[in-house]
Order: structure tokens, then sequence, then C-alpha cells
């Protein structure tokens, strides 16, 4: 009887450690997901792909560009909401808002960039906090449960041409941000109180956002400034200095491409380029692998998978697939899309979203381009990234959160 009885408990924990893993591997904490590659965990792939997505519900949270993030059944996302910018915990069951706050007031976005007047970086949750980074730069902590904002920053107050794009990134007890414009800095905030523990000054900010890589035991951060490609150790100092400087009216938009030792960096005009790091002692050193300068992101990250790298190239937007190891083009379809794009990694599939708001689904297929499905899932241009949990697509657009199902 004792026997019976101690495998059903086993039974019933293997299943509730079963459904804590799934809805675990499909968080999105932050910018491009956990480990910042695009990488979806726990996707259902259909047996068939069907002819349209049902739109679940859908929800009005206020202008931006900025990207949701989905922890345990809850969607966080950062918007212009009237006068303020403000943090949403929204239900992803039913679309219901579950806490609304008012981070600060909205800026007048000027310029070329006047026609995006609301944020564009995407938070990102850590340890029960959420971290939000403004359109002009401030940076607020919230209380993930209450929406309780515990601390803020508006020390940095120049921004970029195109105002503040990058995203935040958190590392143990560090907040990671680019800060500033021209005058930029790569700054560690401590996730208690937001206190500087370290700034290394000298960088100035893009629209890329910081991302880690191991180098052995080292940890260490990767980022893309407007003029190089740095990597800098979590203690603030400065490692490497790869010269990537824009051309021809490019900006540094992509985040870097992590590939073991390898650093890929899509953009600048140039096409794309891999780097190899090597530490040697104390001492750091690249060489570069490739270049393939006919395929480069503009507004658009590729993913990896399987060794090969699928985007949408920097000048009409087109489809690409090119290998990681060496550089040469596996295939490019001629269908013009556009270059601001959202790129992820599915698995078996890859998942394009221009800003023209068609899911675009196609096979991870490096021998040729094979579309699997389109649909529509946007009245309005989208410039965030989709999340992906289960078999849901949640998608932000110019005003609007939706969630669309199979």
């Amino acid at each position: 009887m004792k026997t019976i009885i101690f495998n059903k408990i086993l039974i019933v924990f293997g299943i509730i450690l079963f459904i804590n893993t799934a809805v675990n591997g499909q968080n999105w904490p932050g910018w491009r997901g956990e480990n910042h590659d695009g990488k979806v965990s726990g996707f259902v792939t259909p047996g068939e792909w069907p002819g349209i997505l049902k739109q679940v519900w859908q929800q009005k949270v206020g202008l931006g560009d900025a990207s949701p993030i989905f922890i345990d059944n809850k969607i966080y996302v950062l918007a212009k909401d009237g006068n303020d910018e403000v943090t949403y915990c929204i239900n992803a069951e039913n679309g219901k808002t579950i806490w609304r706050t008012a981070n600060n007031p909205a800026p007048v976005v000027e310029g070329a960039a006047s026609s995006h007047p609301g944020p564009r970086s995407t938070p990102v949750y850590s340890n029960g906090k959420v971290y939000t980074l403004g359109v002009e730069g401030i940076l607020n902590c919230l209380d993930a449960a209450t929406g309780k904002i515990i601390w803020e920053n508006n020390r940095y107050t120049e921004v970029p041409q195109f105002y503040v794009g990058t995203s935040p990134i958190v590392v143990g007890n560090k907040c990671i941000v680019q800060m500033g414009g021209k005058n930029g800095a790569v700054v560690a905030f401590h996730t208690d109180d937001g206190k500087i523990i370290w700034k290394l000054e000298g960088q100035p900010t893009t629209y890329s956002s910081p991302v880690t890589m191991k180098i052995g035991s080292d940890e260490v951060l990767v980022v893309q400034t407007e003029t190089d490609l740095i990597g800098v150790s979590m203690d603030g100092k400065l490692l490497w200095k790869i010269p990537t400087p824009p051309e021809s009216r490019f900006y540094n938009c992509s985040t870097p491409v992590i590939d073991g030792q390898n650093v890929i960096v899509a953009g600048q005009g140039v096409g794309t380029r891999s780097f190899k790091i090597e530490k040697t002692g104390s001492k750091y050193s690249y060489t570069e692998n490739w270049i393939n300068p006919d395929f480069g992101g503009s507004f658009n990250t590729p993913v990896l998978n399987n060794g090969y790298l699928y985007g949408n190239e920097s000048r009409l937007g087109k489809l690409y697939c090119v290998n990681a190891e060496t550089g040469k083009t596996s295939w490019n379809d001629e269908t013009t899309l556009n270059r601001f794009a959202a790129t992820l990694n599915l698995g078996k599939e890859i998942l394009s979203l221009p800003s023209t708001g068609e899911i675009i689904i196609f096979s991870g297929n490096s021998e040729k381009y094979n579309q699997l499905a389109v649909y529509k899932v946007a009245d309005t241009e989208v410039y965030a990234h989709p999340i992906v949990a289960g078999d849901k697509f949640y998608i932000k657009d110019k005003e609007m959160l939706t969630c669309w199902g199979f």
C-alpha cells in the first residue's frame, strides 16, 4: 500500500515538475529572450500550419516600439499612454490588466524620430523586478508583482539621434545599460537600489543591445557601440575594441550574435562580419573569420540555427541564409519585405515579422527557402518583436497588444 501511495506521489510530482519546466521554458524575460539569441523554447509546432490565426484577445496599451516580455503567464510591456510612459502587467490568458504604473512623464520626441513618440527599449525581468528604459533614457526598476517603483535613474539626459533604442540586461546584481548619446557610457546599476557599481565612459551609444559570452571561465559583455564592437569585463574594464563604424548612412542597430568564441555582427552598411575572440593569459585578442558584403542587417538581428544565420537583409528586407562558419551565402529569397523586421528561431522553423505586420514562417533549411505560412497579425506597422509561447503569438503593434492562436 505504501509503495502504491509513494508511486502516486512521484507521478504527481513529475507532472508538476513537467508543467513548471514547460512554463519556465517558455519565459521570455528580456530582449531576444533568456539568452538574447532569439531562440524560442517550448514552441508547439502544429501538425499542419492553418490558413489563418485566430485572435484570442486584444488590449490597447499605447504608442511605442518596445517589445513585450513574458514571465509565468504575465506580459510586461512599456508604452506611451497619454502623457506618461507606462509599464503594464497583463494576464496572458485573457489580456486583462493586472497593474498599470506611470513611470514618468513622456518626453516630446522631435526631429527625424518624431513619428515614433513612444519607448523603443525592451524591459528585462529578473528576481521579481522589471527594469524599463524610457525613450529619453530614464531607467526604472519596478516590483513585478505590484508595479511599485523601487528606484529610478534619470541622470543620463543625452540621447542618440533617434532617441534611446538599446535595451538593458541583468547579470547577477547588475542591471547593465548603454546610456547617453555621443558622450555615452556602459553603466552597471545595482539591482537593489540603482546605485552605480561601475561605468565605462567614452562609448557612444547606439541602438544595439549588450549580450554576454563565455571565454574560458570568464563571462564577459559584448557591446556594439556607434563606432566599435567592444568587450567589457563584469567589473567594467575594457577588454577589446574592434572598429565597426557605420557606412553609407547606416547605423549600428543589430545586436551581436554569439556563436561559441565567435561574435557575428550584421550591419553598418558593410554586410555581416564574424570575429573570433581569444584570451591568452590576461590579454584578449581578436581575428576576423570572414566577411559577407552582400547580406547584413539594418534594423534586424539574425538568428543562429544549426550553424546558419537567418535574417532580413538591410536594404529591401529580403530573407537570407548565411553559413556561420564560412560566411558564404546559402540562399536568398527575392521577395521585397522590409528592413525593419524581427526574426525568431522556433527550432525547426524560423519566424520573420517585418514591420508590414505579417508573420512569415519558413523552414530552418540551409539548402533552400521553403515558406510554410503567412499570417496577417496587425493593421498598423509593427516594430516590436513578438512573443511566442506554447501555441500563442503575442504582437505589439502601434498601440495594441494582441494574442493570436491556432
